[in-house]
């Protein structure tokens, strides 16, 4: 979002939120919008559709007939398009295609044809060369005689649609596409039976029929659009195409006409004629915020629009500009004033793109790069639909958008003022409260951001330029922002916009001062009489000492910064040249200290300073401008004569001039003089504003005749500017040669290195595959050994369960022989038996005696732990009351509760150790009653009468 902070004047600034991401940048360049916009969304429409439909199978017809290793017709066809040696998957599927094409030719039932055509169309990506070449005849006649067999004409148009496409889905550099191109429109007819396709109303062939006109597009777009304007109402038939309610087909419909208006003027014109912005607009209403096709639909109404006159006027005068208004505060706030804002964290990229290339259409109806009535007339309308009032609540406020919406925001606003006193006035009338710092002016919200250095550079620059837009032809602006800079003019604790500019000039930071000292350059641009009322301005650097005039604390910048900081030297060089160049009193002011003429004869012959030998150029004749305009306008005669010649022992006269004119050749003049708006890509490349580009071709002359005034001088001629920039051009021509080469030999070792990188990969894979198929075979190994010793295992416990049963069996049988050896053997063994449960008996009886008494020991010492417990309570209670009373009084009460817990403490020993003994005799009694079952058993298996007592 785009608000000042609430902070000190020295630290406000503009916030933005910028994306994560992420992302995806966006450019927001309006001369280098993405040519390769359209190739992108029908790459990514044929990846979708790859994804999404499985390829047909080719005919199960007769099998195919054998034929030489590769037809004659082929290898002219591959000598032809530059093909190399066939190899032997070619020659296969060279001979599969010519069975296919020889099967359309002559078959005569439809089903055979049918199945031949899909047999080249599964095959049409994979042989391209010769499903292209050899079935074109083929093609020609389906196209021509089987208009109503829609299946066979839906199958033609994708195999056609389909050769046309590279392996890479790129049309750059497919040399193979653009031949096959040009083969399909030299045939007489071609372009009409596909605008005939075009016209069917069958899904399937309009579809593919659209899909074949935009490869045509991409490989041959003039030829294509040249044969689309020679067909009787071929233009209108594609138009008309945007209306199908199929939306599949209208958006491809929309891609083909984004290539079909690239670069033809007299095309978009017929089709703003048609009534396409209307059409696109409707769409766009209707599509969701984060719809891929609204970048399209806005995609095509930039390429009508710009540069094109007739069409902007036509846009204007059908009333459309109000409808992008209501579109953007859609996009922006929503259908609903009651909707949740989106934070810029949770904007799609898709939204973000969207709204970028709708700034961008309106800023191409205020471009200044239109014809002056154009721009004029989109300004004032803008200002009537409450756009630009829009656009400026967008920079004020929070909204959630993101920095590049925000940048593209206040470019097209600096547009849309640039030069227009009514939105000017608009824009410098916007004040925001935030209810801490007071009211504040855009101007000042917009130097605030301007000068904080955390900002990003690009939304820096695009407020600079916005400032800039403000200044343009504004002379009460301009003189507003003088004032502001005389003595009394506003207390000296409120932030102005005078202030915030020698804030940024004194600033260490170089781009932010060069930002300073051309913003003053700008307000001094053209009005000769605020040159006279900036001298009147003192500033105060150091409390202690005096006040300083506004021309020495620019020279003294100048001076201490030596032969450093290029950038800074630049702007403070191109303020003073405006300054001086028709103000004398400026001059005597200035030539008044002597060390302003010391720095300029000494650094103008320095080469010896900071920055590239391109940027030293520069500043030399940057030296030379301020030197001359200092010369021109001195009136005395005698100093006139006594600086010329200082500067000729000095210097040298033809120094001066050499420098003066070797500013036209740097690389910085030549870019500055391109355009207006300051480059946005590089901090590093702001060095020469593009105003004073202007004013130094018209003073160039006048100044050099100031140390020639009979000798001759040609100046900035168109031939010299036109050499510079052939040099410049050249320049960089060797630099994309040079880096096509690096980037050639990169991506030959990137291939390598994935080549290697992809074989270790395998070899890693292999030997981890090996690894772990050893470690399956040392464990199953292990496995069997284990079941083998498992098996013995069993084997043995077999064996021992049969000797322990043969063991029992034999002491059974020596129980019974021992038993028959006694007399009365049984009665013995009875009577021993039941002796011994007498015994246990009476151990149980015991036992249960003993538990009865630890049984009531137990309820007694219970019911005397309840009485100590109630005791305990009445205390605690009598304890609190005592404390309540006590409190009074602020004395510390002394409790017996003491006493009494230890005494319960000592009870729930007692009772813990009656539990254990308890617990203890249980276990005893249960152990005495386990012996009796047992003996019990033993009667019953010797035959021994037990009674129901007992055996209860």
């Amino acid at each position: 979002m785009f608000a000042y902070s609430t902070s000190s004047f020295t630290g406000s600034t503009l916030s933005v939120r910028s994306f994560s991401s992420d992302a995806t940048t966006i450019s927001n360049a309006f001369y280098n919008l993405p040519q390769s916009h359209v190739r992108n969304r029908l790459q990514a429409k044929k990846a979708k559709k790859r994804g999404s439909n499985a390829s047909r199978q080719s005919s199960k017809r007769a099998p195919l007939r054998t034929h030489p290793p590769i037809p004659r017709q082929m290898s002219l066809f591959r000598n032809f398009f530059g093909g190399g040696q066939p190899d032997e998957e070619e020659d296969n599927g060279a001979e599969f295609v010519e069975t296919l094409v020889e099967r359309v030719e002559t078959c005569s039932a439809p089903e055979d044809r049918r199945d031949a055509l899909k047999g080249l169309k599964s095959v049409a990506k994979q042989y391209r060369l010769a499903v292209g070449t050899m079935g074109m005849n083929a093609y020609i006649d389906v196209l021509e005689t089987d208009r109503l067999n829609s299946e066979t004409m839906t199958l033609v148009l994708d195999t056609l649609a389909t050769v046309l496409s590279a392996d890479d889905d790129s049309s750059e550099n497919d040399e193979l596409g653009e031949r096959l191109a040009e083969m399909m429109l030299k045939r007489k007819g071609f372009i009409a039976s596909v605008l005939a396709a075009v016209d069917q109303f069958d899904f399937g062939v309009r579809r593919t029929a659209v899909q074949l006109l935009s490869n045509l597009l991409r490989h041959r777009g003039t030829e294509v659009q040249n044969a689309v304007l020679q067909q009787p109402a071929g233009l209108s038939k594609l138009v008309d195409i945007i209306h199908d309610n199929r939306e599949v087909i209208r958006n491809e419909a929309i891609l083909m006409i984004c290539e079909l208006s690239r670069a033809n003027s007299q095309i978009q014109q017929l089709l703003a004629y048609d009534n396409i912005f209307n059409d696109l607009l409707n769409i766009i209403e209707t599509e969701p915020f984060d719809s891929i096709v609204i970048e399209d639909c806005l995609f095509v109404m930039l390429n009508l629009l710009r540069k094109n006159s007739m069409n902007q006027q036509l846009f204007r005068e059908n009333q459309l500009v109000a409808r992008l208004g209501g579109i953007l505060h859609t996009f922006l706030y929503g259908n609903e004033e009651t909707e949740d804002e989106v934070d810029a964290a949770e904007w799609p990229k898709q939204r973000t793109a969207n709204v970028i290339f709708l700034l961008q259409i309106i800023r191409t109806l205020v471009s200044p790069d239109n014809n002056s009535q154009n721009t004029h007339a989109a300004q004032k309308v803008l200002n009537q639909t409450k756009i630009l009032e829009e656009l400026i609540r967008v920079l004020l406020t929070e909204i959630g958008a993101s920095f590049e919406i925000l940048a593209e925001s206040i470019i097209v606003v600096a547009e849309a003022i640039r030069g227009n006193y009514t939105n000017q006035e608009l824009f410098a009338s916007t004040v925001i409260d935030n209810g801490e710092d007071g009211p504040r002016s855009s101007l000042v919200v917009l130097l605030l951001s301007m000068n904080a250095e955390k900002q990003t550079y690009k939304l820096r620059c695009a407020v600079f330029y916005c400032f800039l837009c403000y200044l343009f032809d504004n002379e009460f602006g301009k003189a507003r922002i003088i004032e502001t800079l005389l003595p009394n003019s506003q207390p000296s604790n409120t932030p102005t916009t005078g202030s915030l500019i020698l804030q940024a000039m004194s600033s260490a930071e170089s781009v932010q001062a060069w930002f300073g000292c051309v913003t003053l350059m700008h307000c001094l641009y053209d009005v000769d009489h605020l040159c006279e009322q900036l001298l009147r301005v003192k500033i105060n650097i150091v409390t202690e000492q005096p006040e300083l005039a506004l021309l020495d604390h620019v020279s003294q910048l100048l001076i201490s910064a030596g032969n450093r900081r290029p950038q800074s030297r630049a702007g403070l060089l191109m303020l003073l040249g405006v300054w001086l160049q028709n103000c004398p009193l400026a001059v005597s002011a200035f030539m008044a200290k002597e060390d302003n003429l010391v720095y300029l004869t000494t650094h103008i012959v320095d080469e010896c300073g900071e920055g590239t030998e391109s940027e030293q150029q520069a500043l030399r004749g940057l030296m030379a401008f301020v030197l001359l305009c200092c010369l021109k306008n001195i009136q005395d005669k005698d100093t006139r004569s006594s600086i010329e010649t200082l500067i000729s022992r000095r210097v040298g006269k033809e120094v001066v001039l050499s420098a003066l004119e070797g500013l036209t050749r740097t690389e910085q003049f030549v870019r500055a003089a391109q355009k207006q708006q300051p480059s946005e890509s590089n901090k590093n490349n702001l060095f020469l504003d593009f105003n004073f580009v202007k004013l130094f071709k018209s003073l160039e002359g006048t100044l050099a005749k100031q140390l020639k005034p009979n000798g001759e001088f040609n100046g900035t001629s168109n031939d010299s500017i036109i050499q510079s920039f052939k040099e410049l051009i050249k320049r960089q021509d060797g630099d994309i040669a040079q880096l096509k080469q690096e980037n050639k030999k990169m991506s030959g070792e990137i291939e390598k290195l994935t080549a290697e990188a992809q074989n270790k990969e395998a070899e890693r894979e292999v030997e981890q595959l090996r690894v772990k198929l050893d470690e399956a075979a040392a464990f199953r190994t292990q496995t069997e050994v284990l079941n083998s010793q498992l098996a013995e295992a069993q084997r043995l416990t077999q064996q021992w369960y049969a000797e322990a049963e043969r063991y029992k069996q034999w002491a059974q049988q020596w129980q019974n022989y021992q038993l028959t050896q006694l007399p009365n053997g049984a009665e013995v063994g009875v009577t021993q038996l039941q002796q011994q449960v007498a015994e246990l008996e009476q151990q149980l009886g015991y036992g249960y005696q003993a538990f009865e008494q630890q049984s009531q020991t137990i309820l007694h010492y219970t019911a005397e732990n309840a009485q100590l417990r109630e005791r305990l309570a009445k205390a605690d209670a009598s304890l609190s009351e005592a404390n309540l009373k006590l409190a009074t009084v602020n004395s510390q009460p002394v409790s017996n509760g003491a006493v009494e817990n230890v005494d319960q403490k000592a009870s729930d020993d007692e009772l813990a150790k009656l539990k254990q003994e308890q617990e203890e005799l249980l276990m005893l009694l249960a152990d005495q009653h386990n012996k009796m079952s047992v003996y019990r058993r033993r009667l019953k298996s010797l035959g021994q009468p037990v009674t129901d007592d007992e055996d209860e």
